[in-house]
C-alpha cells in the first residue's frame, strides 16, 4: 500500500544484497566493504530498496525477486536505510558501474536523482505523480478496475469516488475518460478529510440507487473503520455494489477488491529495463499499476445477484 501499499510500502532488509547470478554480501555492512576503494564489481543493474519491518518488507522482497525473473544479467539489490548518508549510497552504486538504475520508493528515487544523475532511472513501488521518470507506480490503472467492475456488474452505468482529489488527480482522468468510453459516468466527490468524507458519504448513501456502485480508493485520510462500516451496511441493504483498492476491504462485505501483485511488478520492470539496456524505446513517463490481483466476496456477489461463471473464473484470484 500505502504501498500507502498501496502509501506503499516499506521496504525489505534481505540482510543481503541480491544478485541474480549470485549473493553479493550478507549484509549492508559488507556490501559497503566490497565497495571499498580499489574494489569494483561490474552490475549491470542496481536496485535501491528501503530498510522496513515486516509485513511492508515482504512487499519489496517480492518485487525484486520478479526482477530478477526477467532480468538475465547480473542485478545487485542494495538496502538503503533512512538514516544512509547519500554519500555512502552513492560511492557503493558507482562503484558497481550499472546500466540502469531502478529505485523502489520515492526516497531513494530522490536521491538516486541526485547521487546519480547520469545513470538511467526506473521508477517503482511509488504514489507520488510528481515524478517524471519512466517506471511502474503503485496506484492501479483505472482502466482495469472499471473493467472488473462491468465484468461483475455490467449493468454499473455510475461510479462514485469520494476521496482527496489533490493527489489523485492523473488517475481520476485516466479512469473518467476510460469509463466514459464504456458509457460509465465517474462522479468524483472531493475530500480530504474523515470529517469531509463522512458528510459525503452520508449524501451519496441517501440518494444512491439501481445501477450505481461506490470505489472504495487507498486514501490514508478517509480510512476510518466507523465509516467504512457505516458504508458497507448501508450498500448492502440497498443492494449497491462497493469495491476496493484494500483486499481487506472485501472480508468485509466489498463486493471486490483490486492490489498489485508484486511480484509480477518485478517481472515488468524487469522488462522495462532490459528494453532500456536494448535501447529500445519505453514510456517515458510513470504508468500506472495494471500488475494486480483481484479477489471476489462470494456471498456479496450472490447477495446483489451476481452469477461468476466457469468462463469467469480466470479473471479473479481468489474468491471467499
Amino acid at each position: 500500500m500505502s504501498l500507502d501499499v498501496m502509501a506503499l510500502a516499506r521496504l525489505f532488509h534481505f540482510a543481503a544484497i541480491i544478485t541474480r547470478k549470485t549473493l553479493v554480501a550478507s549484509t549492508y555492512a559488507l556490501a559497503l566493504l566490497v565497495c571499498a576503494p580499489g574494489v569494483s564489481l561490474a552490475s549491470g543493474l542496481v536496485i535501491l530498496y528501503p530498510e522496513v519491518r515486516q509485513p511492508y518488507a515482504r512487499v519489496y522482497a517480492d518485487i525484486i525477486a520478479g526482477i530478477n525473473e526477467t532480468y538475465p544479467n547480473t542485478a545487485t539489490a542494495i538496502v538503503v536505510s533512512t538514516e544512509e548518508s547519500p554519500a555512502n549510497v552513492q560511492k557503493s552504486v558507482l562503484s558497481l558501474q550499472p546500466d540502469v538504475l531502478i529505485t523502489l520508493g520515492e526516497h531513494n528515487t530522490r536521491m538516486a536523482e541526485k547521487i546519480a544523475p547520469n545513470i538511467p532511472i526506473l521508477v517503482g513501488a511509488v504514489t507520488s505523480q510528481d515524478i517524471n521518470r519512466p517506471g511502474i507506480s503503485m496506484i492501479p490503472d483505472g482502466r482495469l478496475v472499471i473493467d472488473k467492475l462491468l465484468l461483475l456488474v455490467p449493468r454499473s452505468h455510475t461510479v462514485h469516488v469520494v476521496t482527496n482529489t489533490a493527489n489523485k488527480s492523473l488517475q481520476m482522468a485516466l479512469a473518467e475518460e476510460y469509463a466514459a468510453s464504456k458509457r460509465v459516468a465517474l462522479v468524483v466527490h472531493s475530500a480530504s478529510t474523515v470529517q469531509a468524507a463522512a458528510v459525503e458519504y452520508k449524501k451519496l448513501l441517501d440518494h444512491i440507487g439501481e445501477g450505481e456502485a461506490i470505489w472504495l480508493m487507498q486514501d490514508k485520510a478517509l480510512n476510518d473503520p466507523t465509516l467504512l462500516s457505516q458504508i458497507l451496511e448501508t450498500a448492502w441493504r440497498k443492494r449497491i455494489a462497493v469495491f476496493s483498492s484494500n483486499p481487506t476491504h472485501v472480508k468485509r462485505g466489498a463486493l471486490f477488491a483490486i492490489y498489485p501483485n508484486n511480484k509480477t511488478l518485478g517481472r515488468s520492470l524487469g522488462k522495462l529495463a532490459v528494453q532500456h539496456k536494448m535501447n529500445r524505446e519505453i514510456p517515458q513517463n510513470i504508468m500506472p499499476l495494471r500488475d494486480l490481483n483481484t479477489v471476489v466476496n462470494g456471498r456479496t456477489s450472490r447477495h446483489l445477484g451476481v452469477t461468476i461463471s466457469r468462463d469467469m473464473l480466470s479473471q479473479f484470484d481468489n474468491i471467499l
